[in-house]
């Protein structure tokens, strides 16, 4: 089975489009992720969505936030200009959690957190 889960910064707004078929809608975006280790490089993941994850994406998610991707992670082989293979990861999220607002760009899960535990203080 493949499951992929990463949490990651969103580096470019969704973009829409649609297959020619049955104009099922087809999310595209590009998200960065830390490296393993301190002094490794951010690295760039490019991210799909389809059908209701795909209008999602494209509602309710913009550059600069912070989340976790769920979905299955695949291998494609690209073939650049001078002629060289080259093997870029691609992830189809089948769901979203969201660590940041869109507003704010603030975290969610400590807002509700601290708001809570001032409920049960008073």
């Amino acid at each position: 089975m493949n499951h992929f889960l990463i949490q990651s910064k969103i580096k470019s707004n969704p973009q829409m489009r649609y297959t020619k078929e049955n104009q099922t809608p087809i999310a595209e975006m590009i998200v960065t992720f830390k490296g393993l280790r301190t002094d490794d490089p951010s690295s760039d993941l490019k991210v799909l969505g389809w059908g209701n994850v795909a209008q999602e994406m494209v509602d309710q998610l913009t550059e600069g936030q912070q989340v976790v991707l769920e979905g299955r992670l695949r291998m494609n082989s690209v073939t650049r200009k001078d002629g060289t293979k080259e093997k870029q990861a691609e992830l189809t999220a089948s769901k979203i959690h969201h660590i940041t607002s869109i507003d704010n760009q603030t975290n969610i899960n400590s807002s509700k957190a601290s708001s809570e535990s001032l409920n049960k203080t008073v």
